[in-house]
């Protein structure tokens, strides 16, 4: 059965919009060959991963009129225009960004038509922003890893740890003012653009399979061969040395220390508010990985940061294990719930390490803002951050947790999104 949908209004079938377009390919084939001829081997890998995007629907639908909108492919040429011409127009790095999320929104709607993947075009917005954050972010983190590693300087190029980190983070921040732009753009565009005559080729019927009345196997119980009773005791102490350590930041003012332990312990009793409210249960292993997580952290602000050198890379990888987990449970829930968007594993992998590098830029940006108000304010600031080298190794170690929850996910979280997905169910049809 052949189909349409909204994302197929990225695309156009005129005449005019098939002549700019191609025409556009024609220039950027020869820039990517000077290129080559020049040695600028990043810009020809670039330049051709442009091309192909452009002309991937005409080839694959063996129609030479159908193309991206002439908006698009301008958009997502920018970074090579400004290569060549208006460098300082480009100085801010926003239209280099705006030009990924363009390249990604493009890209996320030829998967969504060529392949088994499903998706709604809100979805794939909030995709397009997560790229374009995760783009920025593994950008900076593969500089940073050849410059450490094969004596390059992309990044650490003779400035300070400190003066290199700050040009990081306004990078981030662009990044994000980007994706945010940018998608607002293109919801606009999919909503004004009137639908066009495109038939996108047919996906096939694709069955969710039911709610499974099984529990899959608890990963602290194999682990460890702890019991559930066992689990739920050391949660309940870790709680307790997290009540423990506010009291004690508050009696030596120690301003970090109470706020983390507080708002640390508020979220370890969240399971049990969901528990008691909406009657949804979650695995006494995953509350204690939960708890453990928090509670390493507010040890890490007392004391440990400072004292063990890699405490923080232990608790930025459960820290980014746990994110990774609970943004599994939700794609996948929506993927279970709703008929439009179908994610396969493979996929949900890629999703779950985009999802985990947008959410460490958005914290580093956090962490960044925070200790600069800190500092103008002349107070201690509740985040800090020391430098190009922790901030890329705190990326690299969400990096690492995102992987290991990804890799487990689906054994020990499918569960989870399926009652997730259930309670979707039930809301909605309430609210009908």
């Amino acid at each position: 059965m052949e189909r349409t949908d909204r994302l197929s209004k990225l695309l156009r079938n005129t005449p005019l919009n098939a002549f700019a377009g191609w025409t556009i390919v024609f220039i950027l084939s020869l820039i990517s060959i000077v290129n080559l001829m020049d040695g600028r081997l990043t810009w020809f890998i670039l330049v051709f991963f442009v091309i192909c995007i452009i002309i991937a629907p005409a080839m694959l639908l063996r129609k030479p009129y159908v193309m991206p909108s002439w908006y698009f492919i301008v958009l997502a040429i920018l970074p090579i225009i400004g290569s060549t011409t208006a460098y300082y127009f480009f100085s801010t790095s926003i239209p280099f960004y705006i030009s990924i999320a363009t390249i990604a929104m493009l890209l996320v709607a030829e998967i969504n038509w060529f392949t088994s993947v499903r998706m709604n075009y809100r979805f794939a917005i909030v995709l397009v922003m997560v790229t374009t954050l995760a783009i920025s972010g593994l950008l900076y983190l593969i500089q940073w890893f050849l410059d450490m590693n094969m004596g390059t300087m992309f990044l650490l190029d003779g400035r300070t740890p400190e003066e290199i980190n700050a040009h990081v983070m306004y990078r981030f921040m662009y990044a994000t003012i980007a994706g945010v732009v940018a998608g607002m753009f293109f919801g606009w565009y999919l909503k004004k653009e009137r639908n066009n005559s495109i038939i996108m080729p047919p996906q096939g019927t694709l069955k969710t399979p039911e709610y499974p009345v099984s529990l899959p196997p608890a990963p602290i119980h194999r682990l460890f061969n702890m019991s559930h009773k066992k689990q739920k005791q050391i949660t309940r102490t870790m709680q307790a040395g997290l009540l423990l350590l506010f009291i004690i930041g508050m009696i030596l003012k120690d301003l970090p220390t109470a706020l983390n332990a507080i708002m640390g312990l508020g979220v370890t009793l969240v399971p049990a508010f969901i528990k008691h409210k909406y009657s949804f249960t979650l695995d006494p292993g995953l509350t204690l990985w939960i708890t453990m997580a928090i509670f390493l952290d507010a040890l890490g602000t007392f004391a440990f940061y400072d004292s063990f050198a890699r405490w923080d890379h232990i608790t930025h990888t459960v820290s980014a294990s746990i994110v990774a987990a609970a943004g599994y449970v939700l794609i996948r829930a929506i993927d279970i719930y709703t008929d439009e968007i179908y994610i396969p594993k493979k996929v949900m992998f890629l999703f779950i390490l985009l999802f985990i590098l947008a959410i460490g830029v958005l914290w580093e940006i956090l962490e960044f803002i925070t200790d600069e108000i800190a500092d103008e304010l002349g107070v201690q600031a509740v985040l800090i951050q020391h430098g190009i080298h922790d901030t890329m190794k705190d990326m690299s170690f969400n990096l690492i947790g995102a992987i290991l929850a990804a890799s487990w996910g689906t054994a020990y979280l499918s569960d989870i999104s399926y009652r997730l997905a259930h309670k979707f169910d039930v809301f909605f049809s309430k609210n009908e």
